[in-house]
């Protein structure tokens, strides 16, 4: 019930932190203590897993506790009393130029690789959202079409797309019916699954000269980077990516500003 409505590669990930936790303090939800938590934190860090690893772990754990308290299985949630410490923002370390993601999209010859490059830049898609493609979620609007997209918390979203990127995808279209998944496995009619479109996204980074570890993730940042950075309005780039909150998408502006009090100091 805890995870009703999550994605399934949410619950997975949350069932993989809870039985962790659980089998760290090896004792029924109801007796868990504040210590309990204290001291798996602790058991986090010397496992020397990263800072923001640890955050999502322990947020597994407050969620768990705290639902427990909503179904009267625990009569208070211990988790509200742990405080969880910020984490740095690395954002500015996964942003791509404009210069790499036009070298990553121009350099892949295959038609379906390319279509998958493009559009998680041009649409700003998840990868979870680019996964579950099927071609009746191309509409054709005029000369090029949109694409609608069901994303986090159920919420749908509809975005244009450039004639460029539309045109692409027609011609790798061919005869493809309505219910067929817009990216196919090579072996089966199946939808492509995130390990191999991580892959993708691996070889097309080596082929334009990265060093860097791109993952799918990255062309939806260089995504609203870009379009901010060309003057577009923050709510529509909010709406385009489906951030529930303006203040995600805000992250952007402060991981490369455009100006700063800096630059007016007599140095």
């Amino acid at each position: 019930m805890w995870l009703y409505g999550k994605s399934q590669r949410s619950q997975e990930a949350y069932r993989l932190y809870i039985t962790k936790f659980l089998a760290f303090v090896a004792k029924p939800v109801p007796t868990i203590t504040l210590e309990d938590l204290y001291d798996f934190a602790g058991h986090l860090d010397g496992l020397g897993l990263a800072p923001v690893t640890q955050k999502t772990y322990l947020s597994a754990v407050k969620s768990l506790l705290s639902f427990a308290q909503k179904i009267g299985m625990t009569p208070v949630n211990i988790g509200a009393a742990m405080s969880l410490n910020k984490t740095p923002d690395t954002l500015n370390e996964r942003l791509l130029t404009e210069s790499e993601v036009a070298s990553l999209i121009g350099m892949e010859l295959n038609l379906r690789n390319r279509g998958i490059l493009q559009l998680l830049y041009a649409a700003g898609l998840r990868v979870s959202e680019l996964c579950a493609l099927k071609w009746k979620n191309l509409a054709p609007r005029g000369d090029s079409g949109q694409v609608t997209v069901l994303g986090k918390g159920n919420r749908t979203r509809s975005v244009l797309l450039p004639k460029s990127v539309w045109d692409n995808l027609m011609q790798l279209r061919g005869n493809a019916a309505d219910s067929d998944p817009m990216f196919c496995s090579r072996k089966g009619k199946g939808h492509l699954d995130r390990k191999t479109i991580n892959k993708i996204i691996a070889a097309a980074a080596k082929r334009a000269g990265l060093d860097a570890k791109v993952s799918p993730h990255w062309l939806r940042h260089a995504h609203a980077t870009h379009s901010l950075e060309r003057g577009a309005n923050i709510g529509l780039v909010q709406q385009t990516l489906g951030h529930a909150n303006v203040s995600t998408t805000s992250r952007y502006l402060h991981a490369r500003p455009n100006d700063s009090s800096s630059m007016y100091l007599p140095v």
